[in-house]
């Protein structure tokens, strides 16, 4: 028999490590139907064989009389020596930023690099099904989905807002006169000249996703966002939401990086380390530049549009403030100071 332990990370699922080679994740919080965890990995995996995520090696699903398939378990290749990225990341920033001269720029951005041609390659995998896998097949995106996507993203904004209210009433307040600005982006899903291409996707893709390990990154937790139906999570999506997903968790770790060192930094300490807002800058061009060139080298046809993406991006952000405001209050400052900095960047008002 294998031993077991307890995995020990902070999940929404109970996992748990077989042996040290394998991993049993058990969903706590059961949808019917196939869970898009297990269907990604398996595709991923065994008809794609993408490196980038751990081997499936088995599942369990709960067949009820009259009832829809329900998936309860999976169990898949355990990354022994997998570190999670964020926090790897956020603690190795941290550590540049309280030491002057230590490292550069470019140095300290591989890791967006890294992401970026991780993510090419992932997507890479999922654009090019074969024709029997039904499920997988792109397609181009409707007129009713983009406006679908519009007022999806103002509803998270305003949930958003509501909801941050309770926790934090000057943050809502500072984030409700930047609102119009915000949600002028959405109407960019509606005013977009051509028709998106819609294919599978991670769904939740963050730093927090990704393990490095010493043979290579791996991608795992394939559920989707978590507070949406698991239906509206197995529909075909378009790659730039794990775009934006992405570029906004480097700006969470970025950010979260600066707040652990000012905790960390003696009251005379220097300030001349690492320069966070040009990291936060710099690291967002490396990934875009690693994204677009993974996709040529894997021939993938697919593009970024830059408005799309930066629509994505406020909407992405807009649901990490109604998560955060919801069920992890000491997170708001991520989604608050995420916001205003896509403001920032972008301006109040949208290019024409």
């Amino acid at each position: 028999t294998l031993g077991e332990r307890a995995l020990g990370a902070d999940q929404s699922n109970t996992s748990s490590v077989l042996g040290e080679r394998l991993l049993l994740k058990a969903y706590r919080r059961l949808w019917p139907g196939l869970s898009p965890d297990l269907e990604l990995q398996a595709y991923l995996s065994e008809e794609a064989a993408f490196p980038g995520v751990p081997r499936l090696a088995g599942w369990a699903e709960l067949v009820a009389r009259g009832e829809e398939v329900t998936t309860i378990a999976m169990l898949q290749e355990f990354v022994a020596d997998g570190v999670d990225v964020y926090e790897a990341t956020a603690e190795r920033l941290a550590a540049w930023i309280l030491a002057p001269g230590e490292v550069s720029v470019e140095w300290a951005t591989e890791i967006a690099a890294d992401m970026g041609a991780l993510t090419a390659a992932l997507h890479a995998a999922l654009a090019e099904p074969p024709r029997d896998a039904v499920d997988f097949q792109l397609r181009d995106a409707t007129r009713d989905e983009l406006r679908a996507w519009r007022r999806d993203a103002q509803l998270q904004l305003d949930a958003g807002l509501t909801a941050a209210a309770r926790v934090d009433r000057s943050v809502a307040a500072e984030l409700r006169d930047l609102a119009p600005a915000i949600a002028a982006r959405f109407t960019r899903f509606e005013a977009t000249p051509t028709r998106p291409v819609l294919m599978r996707i991670h769904g939740d893709l963050h730093l927090g996703q990704v393990l490095a390990a010493p043979d290579g990154y791996r991608v795992i937790d394939f559920e989707g966002e978590p507070t949406r139906p698991i239906d509206e999570r197995r529909r075909p999506a378009s790659p730039l939401r794990d775009v934006a997903s992405m570029l906004r968790s480097l700006d969470h770790v970025g950010r979260s990086a600066r707040r652990r060192a000012e905790r960390r930094r003696d009251p005379g300490g220097s300030h001349a380390g690492l320069d966070v807002e040009a990291w936060l800058d710099r690291a967002r061009g490396r990934f875009l530049e690693a994204y677009r060139a993974g996709l040529r080298e894997a021939g993938a046809t697919l593009t970024v549009d830059d408005d799309l993406l930066e629509a994505f991006e406020f909407a992405k952000e807009s649901y990490e403030l109604v998560y955060a405001a919801t069920f992890l209050p000491d997170w708001l400052w991520a989604p608050h100071e995420g916001l205003r900095g896509l403001v920032e960047r972008f301006g109040r008002e949208p290019a024409s």
